[in-house]
């Protein structure tokens, strides 16, 4: 079966440490190797035979939640914490911490963060210490978002840093819910709760709190942290695409250049993509050459950020221009070239060719 990775910020490693010899042993190479179904028949075998630890029930309870199975891993899991409450080993920290995703996989947030309190609590381990922090600071579940401002709205529940004191949050979750409209219109519908809108003062702050730089969105969990200056549509167009759209294939390109075609800016895109390509310079200081679209296209990693993006926002607009809103939400699921040749025809060879003639000039 197909891994369902966990939907939360971090995804770390937990193999388990050096230890006495016991059944679990053969699990775990299995569990590295990704097969997850060998990992839960071999342990379930082990248990009827009256093989039980706690690091079997583990083994079998993250297994069955790395394939979404999370009602049956969640017996598993607790069965394993509770083997190991006394001694709270990485065992007991490790069945928290996936107890706490699926609490909030469930829709039960108040579970999630009790759970990942006593995980972080536990401090058996750096990993387990690390993933219970982060997806309680990068859900804004931890104490420290205490003395945050919240406020809800029919489409967002944003969290607002107690730092900005200046912020109308009236006119900021306003504005948001314009945005919204009319990305949710234009991609023909969004997510069924509210987005999740953490903003942030400033990177000084998110960096304290170990955030990764700002701002991101995570669509699989209705996530956003952005900074307070950011552009209204942009992340939350992650988020809106994703639940509307259901894409299979993202490529950064097409998956980033929406989301500045939609940032509600109203810029010249191609003016400003021309202006940065313009003012970039390569590592040894001399200007860039050329840009060539087919090949940022399949690797992202090409140019820079300050100037892929403003790029990637001009190919779309550029694309949305030629081909019609519709062409490029059918598109839009599967964002490959290859892809991208088969709903658009031999136009798009010119099209490409027109659209870095024109970055050129």
């Amino acid at each position: 079966m197909k891994r369902i990775i966990i939907a939360l910020l971090v995804t770390l490693a937990a193999a388990a440490p050096a230890q006495e010899p016991g059944p679990a042993d053969a699990l775990w190479p299995l569990y590295q190797q990704g097969d997850f179904d060998a990992v839960i028949r071999q342990g379930k075998e082990l248990l009827i035979s009256g093989e039980e630890t706690a690091q079997v029930n583990l083994a079998v309870g993250r297994a069955l939640a790395d394939l979404g199975q999370w009602a049956e891993a969640e017996v598993f899991l607790r069965r394993a914490a509770d083997l190991d409450a006394t001694g709270k080993t990485w065992v007991y920290a490790w069945a928290y911490v996936y107890l706490g995703n699926a609490a909030w996989t469930g829709g039960e947030p108040d579970a999630a963060r009790q759970a990942w309190i006593l995980a972080r609590d536990a401090g058996a381990t750096p990993n387990a210490t690390r993933a219970a922090r982060m997806n309680l600071v990068g859900l804004g579940l931890d104490e420290s978002f205490a003395s945050w401002h919240r406020f809800t709205t029919d489409h967002f529940a944003f969290l607002f840093s107690d730092r900005l004191v200046d912020l109308d949050r009236t006119v900021y979750a306003r504005e948001h819910e314009e945005a919204y409209a009319a990305i949710s219109a234009w991609f023909g519908g969004g997510p069924e709760q509210p987005i999740r809108f953490i903003v942030w003062a400033d990177q000084d702050e998110a960096t304290a709190a170990g955030m990764p730089e700002l701002g991101f969105a995570r669509p699989e969990l209705n996530l956003v942290h952005c900074l307070v200056q950011q552009t209204v549509g942009h992340e939350m167009t992650h988020v809106i695409a994703v639940a509307a759209r259901q894409p299979t294939v993202r490529i950064g390109l097409i998956n980033e250049g929406t989301a500045v075609f939609h940032d509600r800016t109203g810029r010249d895109r191609l003016a400003v993509a021309r202006r940065v390509l313009a003012a970039a310079t390569t590592e040894a200081g001399g200007p860039l050459p050329p840009v060539a679209l087919r090949a940022l296209w399949d690797d992202w990693s090409l140019l820079p950020a300050g100037v892929s993006y403003p790029l990637a926002g001009a190919w779309v607009e550029r694309l949305v221009e030629k081909g019609g809103r519709e062409k490029f939400l059918e598109f839009f699921r599967d964002q490959s070239r290859e892809h991208a040749r088969q709903v658009y025809g031999a136009d798009l060879e010119g099209w490409i060719d027109g659209f870095e003639a024109d970055l050129a000039r």
